[in-house]
């Protein structure tokens, strides 16, 4: 069996290794890990949850000097949240040995960070954005930086970074180490490594399948009207122990979260709307659970592990089938037990075969019935067919999402149309009012008889009296 013994590491990193209880290497460090000690440029490619922070982290820590005041370590990345998770990572793997990192990105005072520049720094950890504008303010130098790291090439490049990260590593040492990690590798990225390595070698980790093992996934078709009222069943049958849920616009995270609270349950929103001090503070707040449901957008999709997220709901279908693997990749982390639900319209069924083929697994399909008095319930078809055949027999009345109908459709002839209670509601105050208008009604038109009659028989009295 192989371990971290394999790389002869400096005690120092060894002991903070085991501090973290990594016990073997996994697939991406075992094949990057001894050719970035030997000083060679190096393409590596594997999905999120693969170990590739350390894969890269380790190599840079085993070359660093701590005597030496300048700047060894350059580590670019494309989101805020990424550069914070892999500067605590530095700290972690480094507890031992006398390294200085300093994390740089945009919605933190600068002249703070500038301050720090100013003193022993060996790491630095950024966002091109921030830390191109250190540069230009001479405030941050890597003319002798020894190792370079882009990780999730693909993705800084799609967020249009491409020319910040260019003009950086046009200021660096033309004899440094050039590190790259990417989940996929689009042309962009393959270009990008051609114009600035030297020969590295492509080192590849195929998966039997890009999410993980242990993470069971399934899907519900749903109309989009109808997801909240779905969600708000759904979560008390799974009881998650910590449950993020993707949402993709800003808007409608807010309102998932106000919905969630106004049931009792303890949920917060993150989105790229929050402030960067209040978004670390929602961060540090699931990782303590402070709460138990996280409402966010893809801003949290990517470089985040929290330990013990159980479960993973995709209220909207990501975009790509990436997004879809990042969101999916944080629960069943390091071995544990996870579940990703995804909400799907209709007309998206074709986006996920897409999404199956890419991933190389089926991903289940369930059924979600909502039963008029009892409340929701979920079963595959068969299940489906021998639940709805008892509740006939008992004559109960179940409103069926559009799958449960086609299920349902040759076996139950009095199918009542999708819908929930708060269609079922509206139409029984309907209902109400239409028969308070109708007794008003007949009220009025047996006021108007009555009128006409006393009026009948006063002319005839009249008459009677001529």
């Amino acid at each position: 069996m192989s371990s971290f013994t394999q790389f002869n590491l400096k005690p120092e990193i060894m002991k903070g290794i085991e501090d973290l209880y990594f016990i073997k290497p996994t697939p991406i460090q075992e094949k990057t890990i001894p050719i970035a000690l030997q000083g060679k440029d190096l393409i590596g490619q594997a999905q999120t949850g693969t170990g590739k922070t350390a894969a890269f982290v380790i190599p840079m820590l085993q070359k660093i000097n701590p005597n030496k005041n300048h700047i060894q370590g350059l580590i670019m990345t494309p989101t805020r949240e990424l550069a914070i998770q892999i500067t605590e990572d530095v700290e972690d793997l480094a507890k031992y040995l006398d390294v200085n990192v300093v994390c740089l990105h945009g919605g933190r005072d600068i002249q703070a960070q500038m301050n720090k520049l100013k003193g022993k720094v060996h790491i630095v950890v950024g966002t091109p954005g921030r830390i191109l504008d250190h540069i230009g303010r001479e405030t941050l130098h890597f003319g002798r930086i020894e190792m370079l790291v882009l990780d999730e090439a693909d993705k800084m490049l799609e967020m249009g970074f491409q020319e910040d990260v260019e003009a950086i590593i046009a200021t660096t040492s033309p004899k440094k180490q050039s590190l790259l990690f990417s989940a996929t590798m689009p042309d962009r990225v393959k270009q990008l490594s051609h114009r600035f390595m030297f020969q590295p070698p492509h080192l590849r980790v195929e998966m039997k399948q890009a999410t993980s093992e242990t993470t069971k996934q399934y899907y519900y078709v749903i109309n989009q009207s109808e997801k909240i009222e779905a969600l708000l069943h759904l979560l008390p049958e799974l009881n998650p122990y910590l449950c993020i849920i993707f949402v993709n616009t800003q808007n409608r995270v807010e309102q998932i979260t106000e919905k969630l609270q106004e049931e009792g349950l303890e949920a917060k929103a993150l989105h790229g709307g929050l402030s960067q001090n209040k978004r670390e503070q929602l961060m540090e707040g699931f990782r303590q659970i402070k709460f138990q449901y996280l409402v966010c957008t893809d801003i949290a999709a990517r470089g985040l592990d929290v330990e013990g997220v159980t479960h993973v709901i995709n209220y909207d279908l990501p975009s790509d089938t990436e997004s879809y693997i990042h969101r999916v990749g944080r629960t069943g982390r390091a071995g544990q037990e996870g579940v990703a639900i995804t909400f799907v319209s209709p007309r998206q069924k074709t986006i996920m075969s897409k999404i199956e083929r890419a991933i190389r697994q089926k991903i289940e399909q369930k059924i979600m019935t909502h039963e008029k008095e009892f409340g929701i319930f979920t079963s595959t078809p068969k299940e489906q067919k021998e639940t709805e055949g008892k509740a006939n027999a008992k004559k109960k009345t179940f409103r069926r999402s559009p799958q449960a109908q086609d299920v349902a459709k040759q076996t139950d002839k009095k199918k009542v149309k999708p819908g929930y209670k708060k269609k079922i509601e509206m139409e029984k105050k309907k209902e109400v009012q239409r028969a308070k208008r109708k007794k008003v009604q007949q009220a009025v038109n047996e006021n108007i008889r009555k009128k006409r009659r006393q009026e009948g028989a006063q002319a005839k009295r009249n008459s009677s009296s001529r």
